[in-house]
């Protein structure tokens, strides 16, 4: 019986032969101590993976909703606007080479293919290097839309190109072509720099957080969640309702400080360091939870929650109860024991489509035999057009019904497979193995650079100094944002260029006071007045029941966020030729319904526990004119 063993972690060599048994050498027990503590597990990257591919692809789909807006010619931000006036020469963006909607739109389908490559460990490293430099690209196209959570998003993808992510759970670990003995394992936990890596940028993130927190609000007067809730763009009921707790604000504020504060202790500690860095893992997704259900972050919660599925340590997975209650987490799993399932070895796509099933599965005793090594099982394989499943008791089924059989084996999906076995269900599952099957050929050809090879996670020479390098670049980089020193022209460039320039000034050094809402009232060819941003909706100044709400999503809100601030008065000249764009397409100037003039009108207000009812007032921030 064929039984597939975890792969090699490459977390310790074989002594040397010529060492003798009980040497006492204490360099080598502290080196080999640092690099257990420093270890990342293989299940722990898995997750990493899968839950990094997801968030890419739920990027790419709300960004895909505003396609024109944010990354053509015809937005709020034309290519020649970003080259001429606002993108520094060192970023780089293949999503500048042209303005037009098809062009955007392949690339974010090009973007999308790969992130669904990274979710499902093919080409892993591949797929996480074209992820990150896609994920920049877009980034760089329109950066006003950024927030923290985009600068934290593609520093973890850009790690993620040196890590072992397809080790586990992926199309890479099935189609492995080393042999049981090569896949032997030590251990699940890896060590190299780049696993290091990742440990010091999530610790920065949050240590940096931390000291750039220098406001009274933060330090002394102790009101800065009060004021973070109280931007009614950003808060949420939960939030609002948080506000009438005044006694509880305070403990909050210091609490957050105070963790973010010791959050990088617990993760680069390296004693106890399991218990510590799983108390690291559970601490950030329970403060970006908090936050997420207080104050619309966007995707923020999420990246950050992934960052700390990184974290949880070979320690966590060893733990008895785990091991109990998963046993195929810890390499122990008897699933599919008895199974037996039989393929067409002449058929490219069927050899490696249930090695992958097998994997995906996690029915690793499940035993995987060409059908060709049994004259009767040819037989009854061309008689049937099918695939064989054969249970323990000696039981066979074909086609659909095989799959719903070998999914009954999972420890994970089972329970799909009293969902899929009805009626109606069962007849379009039958239909769809027919049309499978019909095109295993074409299937085949079609798959073919989907190779088997073997698997590799050691980490070169060249990797481990790169690593090295990054930790302490941005390290630097972190630093020279305190103490306002610049890191040189070349320093900068290659933080640029790369898109490693990072702060984490999230509300800080104290949140933001003012807030509001937009009002931008547009005069027609007619003279009707008319109100551009909601044209179904009558023009008004009056409050609206939800702030939030008169924002179409994150990226719209922190554009317009963005737009309200002195510093960024350049942008409105484009927002409102954007403006004019659309509405005037398709109509002539002298066209009654023809927008003339709008004034973009910004009711706001500075928020103030003093003055907690303070009237917002009106702030015209640009008037704009379609026609000369």
């Amino acid at each position: 019986m064929t039984v597939v063993e975890p792969p090699v972690s490459g977390t310790a060599s074989p002594a040397p032969a010529s060492e003798k048994p009980g040497r006492f050498d204490p360099f080598r027990i502290l080196v080999g101590y640092l690099r257990k503590a420093y270890s990342l597990d293989l299940r722990s990257l898995a997750l990493f993976r899968i839950t990094l591919a997801l968030i890419i692809l739920g990027d790419l789909i709300v960004r895909a909703c505003d396609l024109t807006a944010f990354y053509t010619d015809f937005g709020v931000l034309p290519r020649a606007a970003l080259l001429d006036r606002f993108s520094p020469p060192q970023r780089f963006s293949i999503h500048l080479m042209s303005g037009s909607l098809a062009f955007q739109a392949v690339l974010f389908l090009i973007a999308g293919f790969f992130a669904l490559m990274l979710l499902l460990g093919i080409r892993t490293r591949l797929a996480a290097f074209v992820s990150w430099f896609m994920l920049v690209s877009v980034q760089t196209r329109n950066p006003e839309i950024l927030q923290g959570g985009d600068v934290y998003l593609r520093m973890l993808a850009f790690i993620a190109i040196f890590l072992p992510l397809g080790a586990l759970y992926s199309v890479d670990a099935a189609l492995d072509t080393r042999s049981p003995d090569q896949k032997r394992v030590r251990g699940f936990a890896h060590f190299g720099t780049p696993g290091l890596a990742l440990l010091v940028q999530v610790a920065l993130v949050y240590g940096f957080a931390a000291i750039l927190k220098t406001a009274p609000e933060w330090r002394t007067q102790h009101s800065a969640v009060y004021y973070a809730l109280s931007i009614q763009q950003m808060a949420t009921p939960l939030g609002h309702s948080l506000l009438h707790m005044p006694r509880l604000l305070p403990l909050i504020t210091v609490g957050t400080l105070l963790l973010e504060a010791v959050l990088p202790l617990l993760i680069l500690c390296p004693i106890l360091a399991g218990p510590l860095r799983l108390l690291a893992a559970v601490l950030i997704c329970s403060l970006h939870i908090g936050i997420g259900l207080s104050i619309r972050l966007g995707h923020f919660p999420y990246i950050a929650c992934a960052g700390a599925v990184a974290l949880v340590p070979t320690w966590f997975w060893e733990r008895k109860w785990i091991r109990r209650r998963w046993p195929w987490s810890a390499g122990e799993a008897n699933s599919g024991a008895g199974v037996r399932v039989y393929f067409d070895g002449n058929c490219a796509f069927c050899s490696k489509a249930v090695r992958i099933l097998r994997t995906f599965l996690m029915i690793p005793a499940a035993e995987l035999a060409p059908v060709q090594d049994s004259t009767l099982m040819e037989l009854e394989m061309r008689e049937h057009r099918s695939w064989i499943v054969v249970e323990p008791d000696g039981r066979h089924w074909y086609k659909w019904r095989a799959l719903m059989e070998l999914v009954s084996y999972s420890p994970i999906f089972s329970w799909l497979a009293a969902v899929l076995r009805p009626g109606l269900i069962a007849r379009a599952g039958e239909s769809l193995y027919d049309a499978i099957e019909k095109r295993r050929d074409r299937l085949s050809a079609f798959t073919d650079w989907v190779k088997p090879r073997p698997l590799s996670l050691r980490t070169s020479p060249t990797v481990t100094i790169f690593a090295l390098l990054l930790i302490a670049y941005i390290t630097m980089w972190n630093l020279s944002s305190i103490i306002r020193a610049p890191l040189g022209p070349v320093g900068d460039a290659i933080g640029l260029t790369f898109d490693w320039d990072q702060r984490w000034d999230m509300f800080a050094p104290s949140p933001l006071t003012y807030d509001g809402w937009y009002v931008i009232e547009g005069k027609l060819r007619d003279g009707r007045r008319v109100n551009v941003l909601h044209p179904d909706q009558p023009v008004s100044y009056a409050q609206p029941a939800s702030i939030a709400d008169q924002y179409k999503n994150e990226r719209w809100r922190k554009y317009l966020m963005n737009l309200s601030l002195p510093e960024n008065t350049d942008y409105r000249l484009y927002y409102g030729r954007y403006f004019c764009r659309g509405w005037n397409t398709g109509r002539l100037p002298q066209d009654p319904a023809a927008l003339v003039s709008f004034d973009i009108n910004f009711m706001g207000r500075q928020n103030s526990i003093a003055f907690p009812n303070r009237p917002y007032t009106r702030d015209l921030l640009w008037h704009h004119e379609c026609f000369k």
